[in-house]
């Protein structure tokens, strides 16, 4: 099976700390969400709300960290695919005055991540819902060329994870212009080069009880026993619940 490339952006969000986690947690797939299905311009749009409690589970190797610092760790991802760049603009354009303002009703940061031609991927065709998906976030090891990154999350890492029985497997490798990106007033759009991401792999298994097999399955365990070499972090969030807020049949071709 060959991937289907997508034009797409990844935002990883933490939600307001002086809000309960549950009330801003409703908000996000509420009232946020029905501000972005009237915006227009946006062929996908899903949320992924994750685990408070279920995170850094993917296998550690040496100078490799799995574990999430707890003053940088993500509440979710929200992922946006586009048909084109023209719709890209018409998207922005049209959040300036909702979907923009309202972010400062329920996130404390949020990084805006955009990935150029050939920087998403996504395994479709199965027929099979995930009961339960993991967002994985990647860390580029300095000094390791881009492309050999790209090479990496796309090749070699989503290609393990999907011949190994891995479901709606989606891989993203960001370019490097999150500070241009995003901008909305009354939050954070930073976070220290030491906690950043680069990339991001998505997929489901049918049950949360299958990740070890998979991650022990010869095809995942090759490409963690070099993961090293490319990466300086693999962080594993377990996620909650989906929100397909917005779903398109059209495909993307950058």
């Amino acid at each position: 099976m060959s991937p289907i490339r997508t034009l797409s952006a990844i935002y990883p969000i933490r939600l307001r700390a002086d809000l309960p986690r549950d009330v801003a947690d409703a908000y996000w797939a509420g009232p946020h969400a029905e501000l972005v299905k009237r915006g227009g311009h946006i062929a996908e749009y899903r949320q992924y709300h994750f685990s408070a409690t279920d995170h850094g589970y993917w296998p550690a190797t040496p100078t490799v960290g799995t574990l999430p610092h707890e003053l940088f760790r993500w509440d979710g991802v929200t992922e946006i695919r586009l048909l084109n760049l023209a719709e890209m603009a018409r998207a922005a354009v049209g959040m300036l005055d909702t979907i923009f303002h309202d972010e400062q009703n329920v996130f404390d940061n949020v990084l805006g991540h955009l990935c150029g031609r050939g920087g998403a991927t996504r395994w479709s065709g199965s027929t099979t819902e995930p009961g339960h998906r993991t967002v994985l976030l990647l860390r580029r090891r300095r000094g390791t060329p881009f492309r050999q990154f790209k090479q990496y999350v796309h090749d070699r890492l989503a290609v393990a994870l999907q011949a190994a029985g891995a479901l709606d497997v989606r891989a993203f490798t960001f370019l490097p212009i999150t500070g241009i990106t995003h901008r909305t007033p009354g939050l954070a759009h930073v976070y220290p080069p030491s906690h950043r991401h680069n990339g991001a792999v998505i997929f489901g298994l049918p049950q949360r009880d299958d990740v070890p097999g998979l991650l022990a399955a010869p095809p995942v365990a090759e490409v963690i026993a070099e993961q090293a070499s490319v990466l300086t972090a693999v962080h594993a969030y377990s996620v909650d619940r989906t929100e397909d807020v917005i779903i398109s049949d059209h495909e993307v071709t950058p």
